[in-house]
This record gives structure tokens, sequence and C-alpha cells, in this order.
């Protein structure tokens, strides 16, 4: 799971989908921050006071219309739960992996390329036990041959 794909992924369809309000986009982003707090299992447990006050929603009925629209339109899967007294199960819908539209995003093409790198060389060019000069330079990287007469 990729975060920063996802959330891009996320408000790509969100640029696309007039339907959701602020509403929407707030509690999406609580069960967003849940899922990434258990470690982005398939399914986990929510509690509806919890989600209420992560995405700020005051009204139960506004929470329940729009969870229940979240997983109508596929951001989720919301199945409530048959005991009250337990939480309700989600399954969040993976936004960072390849979309319909088939073109590259910024985002896909960040890797780093190992085979690129090149790794430092083991110089000891230590002048005196002490360490003043590192590879022919001091350890803090000034540079000693400065006029301070010049004006800054």
């Amino acid at each position: 799971m990729n975060y920063i794909k996802h959330l891009n992924g996320f408000f790509s369809r969100l640029e696309k989908d007039e339907k959701m309000s602020p509403y929407h986009i707030s509690l999406y982003l609580a069960i967003f921050q849940l899922w990434n707090l258990n470690r982005f299992k398939n399914s986990f447990s929510i509690n509806r006071i919890e989600m209420m006050s992560l995405s700020r929603i005051g009204s139960v009925n506004t929470y329940a219309r729009c969870i229940r629209q979240l997983n109508d339109w596929g951001y989720i899967i919301y199945s409530s739960p048959a005991n009250w007294h337990t939480g309700s199960r989600i399954s969040c819908i993976r936004f960072d992996i390849a979309t319909d539209t088939g073109t590259d995003t910024a985002s896909d093409t960040l890797y780093i390329n190992n085979t690129n790198i090149k790794k430092p060389e083991n110089h000891k060019s230590i002048t005196n036990g002490k360490g003043q000069k590192i590879n022919g330079k001091n350890p803090l990287h000034a540079n000693t041959d400065k006029d301070y007469s010049e004006p800054l």
C-alpha cells in the first residue's frame, strides 16, 4: 500500500465526483487515517462515536447517510454490525494501484534506480589522530580561507 499514491488516486477520483460533499471527504479521510493506524488491513472495525469525532460530523443522521453513500459510490465497503455492541466493519478500496485511465502520473514515475547510485569510496586521510581533516576537509566543511574584510 502506497500512502501517497492512494491519496493522489482518491483526490483525482474526487475531482471527477461532484456528489461528494465536505462531510463525505472528512469522513473518508477519517476512515483512511484509521485504516493507516490498522496497518492497511483488508477489514477493520470502526466506532461511530470515534468516527464522528474524527470527521467533525455532529449529526448521527449525517454520519449514517455519508457512510452509506461512500459505500454505494465505491469508496469503501461497509458492513453494519449484527450486534450493536460491536463495531462496524470497513474495507477501503485501494486507489494506489492502476487506474482505468492508463496514463502515468508523476507519482507513478518516482522511484530510486539503484544501479545509478554511486557508493562512497572509503578514503582515510585523517591528518592526525584528532580527526581535524577528513579527505582534505575539516569535519564542519567550513572554508578556512575567507577574507573577512569584504562586505557581506
